[in-house]
């Protein structure tokens, strides 16, 4: 699925890019641009032999329209893919995927209702495919503060891992005649867990723009419970700072994430319920 994803938004990309904004007159003559396009990209690969073996790669590409578009009037429209694919001493470390399409109405008012698609994988904790897609609104409050509520219809594909009994061996007993010991082995199969159901998704943000709008906080917490089962959720903390340098197409960036998923809160699970990343590094706008 995100692969098909990632060919529309390739070939869709190049035309959006291409059309010339919508113009109207200012008040001294001039043609004022009425909205703004921003892309940008990140490519990091490594490799390393010797005593240690390792290819990483991570690469990310984003898009966003903003603004007045033809008939849609502050309109925000953004997709964004990152990919890490990890193996380090012959063993995969990290191997996910994120895409997210939004589009957001009347983004600037008080009320802006939206469209959401997200697809993601990370094969490392289970997670073969997750897709999820619907519609919500957003309430823009004071100070940068924003809360937002949608309802997602969500499908997944998870591989989950069942003991099984591999063999059983028996031999006779050392200290009692005509009786046998067993020693059973026991393995583990895999299997694909599906399953389609509606997730509840609450969203809220505060974005800062400090020092001249040089700085920029962004924190998101999102709580996705299933609809059916409470006890069935997921949690997700986002926080980005931005900070801007003296060449303008250049920024510093921090990021922090952390996820959690209820599935694996429990004594038998095969993965650890709770993941963070941190990353600092520099971006370039296109």
């Amino acid at each position: 699925m995100l692969k098909y994803l990632m060919y529309s938004i390739f070939l869709l990309s190049p035309i959006m890019s291409q059309t010339d904004p919508d113009t109207s007159s200012s008040d001294d003559g001039g043609e004022e641009q009425k909205y703004a396009m921003n892309t940008s990209v990140y490519v990091d690969f490594s490799k390393n032999t010797g005593n240690t073996t390792a290819e990483i790669l991570y690469y990310g590409l984003s898009f966003g329209l903003f603004g007045d578009y033809g008939p849609l009037k502050d309109t925000e429209f953004s997709f964004s893919y990152s990919a890490n694919d990890a193996v380090v001493s012959g063993e995969q470390w990290e191997d996910d995927a994120n895409l997210i399409l939004k589009f957001d109405l009347w983004a600037s008012q008080r009320f802006s209702p939206f469209l959401f698609l997200q697809n993601e994988k990370d094969a490392i904790v289970g997670l073969n495919n997750r897709l999820n897609y619907g519609m919500g609104g957003k309430v823009n409050l004071q100070f940068g503060t924003s809360v937002s509520y949608a309802l997602l219809a969500e499908s997944e594909n998870y591989t989950i891992y069942e003991s099984t009994i591999e063999s059983i061996d028996s031999v006779e007993s050392e200290y009692y005649y005509y009786t046998w010991d067993y020693d059973t082995t026991y393995g583990y199969s895999e299997a694909d867990s599906i399953r389609d159901f509606a997730r509840h998704s609450i969203r809220p943000k505060i974005k800062l723009k400090l020092l001249d709008g040089n700085v920029v906080f962004d924190y998101r917490f999102y709580y996705k419970p299933n609809v059916e089962d409470f006890d069935d959720y997921l949690l997700q903390n986002e926080l980005t700072v931005n900070i801007a340098t003296f060449y303008e197409a250049m920024s510093i960036y921090l990021t922090y994430s952390d996820s959690y998923n209820s599935r694996y809160d429990k004594p038998d699970a095969q993965f650890k319920p709770k993941d963070s990343s941190l990353s600092i590094g520099f971006q370039f706008d296109l």
